[in-house]
């Protein structure tokens, strides 16, 4: 059987995710997703629990739907994709697909590997153009159109499809890459056209409570599922208390730079409103994403040193649900699979050693936190769709 992957967070899952799982399912025998838990890459909860996500998309075609750990999915673009890509080619997928604005692999290769082989002389550039106030993504934008010599080379929505570029050859995997074309509309974009809007839409429209109008924007299997919803501005009490609790501790959080930990606790102590606190807090140097993910850092204590320590991969990943075809391709690669397969926390002490059930047992408490402001059931086993 061949496996094709695809790397998810389903926020939640659209008609837009429709579309790319059913190009995906054109390139092989199944699809694997990996898929983001509780905790997302721009630093935000999941609208959703991540059962509730993984029952959509195993509702809509997915085969098997497997975990992306916190300790990937809340970080930076490569760190993300290097985890993901990590855990697919360690499952045997044969392809990975992915959406791409430029739909033009070629250069995207060519943008990865400047980076890859050019790492040293990019790195400092990028530090150069930060230090005259500009953020990561418009520093790497800028260096990249430079030393290519090609004004807008590298697209929003191409920089994580860089990422995975740049993991499989890192990473010396055989996995191939295929490029859907996105369509209709952006990551960020508010319109609907042919019954397709983002995410950031329908998450909009959940929160203002248009549930009747989402219908025609999400399939029926996913609109059936949704519950009560998950914002990052409702962990701002817990999430308070650990910034004015934990000061000392600020320097030691992943992402954290020198000075921003001193402006996170100023701002934490003066606003007792999330809002008031998040837009005294940024500043033009910072993207919204790299500011959650700092405060999402802080509320689950991901520091600096889990990071470095799982940066080379992973050696467990947990299952959270496959149909019969899934369910099969697992009993059939067994034996060849370069990962230890978890479908549930029974008999953990014997599969995993020692470092291994710490990662675990800090993604639980991960889990536990999210589950303090959207409790949910956590099952025992993976969701299984006959």
């Amino acid at each position: 059987m061949r496996a094709t992957g695809i790397v998810v967070e389903y926020n939640p899952f659209h008609n837009g995710h429709k579309l790319h799982l059913m190009e995906a399912k054109k390139n092989g025998d199944l699809v694997i997703a990996v898929m983001s838990g509780n905790f997302l890459q721009r630093g935000e909860p999941a609208i959703y629990d991540k059962w509730t996500r993984a029952h959509m998309a195993l509702k809509n075609g997915v085969d098997l739907v497997v975990e992306l750990p916190v300790f990937y999915s809340v970080q930076s673009a490569e760190i993300f994709s290097h985890g993901a890509v990590d855990i697919l080619d360690k499952l045997g997928a044969a392809t990975l697909v992915f959406g791409s604005e430029s739909s033009d692999l070629e250069k995207l290769k060519k943008i990865a590997y400047l980076q890859i082989d050019e790492k040293i002389l990019v790195a400092e550039k990028i530090k150069e153009k930060m230090g005259e106030g500009m953020s990561y993504p418009n520093a790497i934008s800028s260096v990249i159109e430079e030393l290519l010599g090609e004004k807008g080379i590298l697209r929003p929505n191409d920089i994580l499809g860089v990422e995975y570029i740049k993991a499989i050859r890192k990473l010396g995997s055989s996995i191939k890459v295929r490029l859907i074309e996105r369509k209709a509309v952006g990551y960020h974009d508010k319109e609907i056209i042919d019954e397709i809007t983002s995410a950031t839409a329908i998450r909009a429209m959940i929160k203002e409570g248009r549930i009747e109008e989402i219908k025609k924007v999400m399939p029926v299997e996913s609109h059936n599922l949704l519950g009560t919803p998950t914002y990052l501005e409702n962990f701002y009490p817990l999430l308070r208390y650990e910034i004015i609790n934990n000061y000392e501790e600020l320097k030691f959080v992943a992402d954290m730079e020198i000075g921003l930990d001193n402006r996170v606790f100023e701002m934490a102590v003066k606003y007792p409103d999330f809002h008031e606190f998040y837009k005294n807090l940024m500043t033009k140097r910072y993207t919204n994403g790299r500011i959650q993910r700092v405060l999402a850092h802080i509320l689950l204590k991901i520091d600096k040193k889990i990071i470095d320590e799982t940066k080379a991969g992973i050696t467990y990943v947990k299952i959270l649900g496959f149909s019969k075809l899934g369910s099969r391709y697992l009993k059939e690669k067994k034996e060849i699979l370069r990962i230890k397969s978890l479908s549930g926390l029974k008999n953990v002490s014997l599969i995993l050693d020692e470092r291994e059930r710490e990662l675990l047992n800090f993604e639980i408490k991960c889990d536990r936190i999210y589950g303090i402001i959207n409790p949910y059931e956590e099952r025992k086993f993976p969701i299984i769709i006959e």
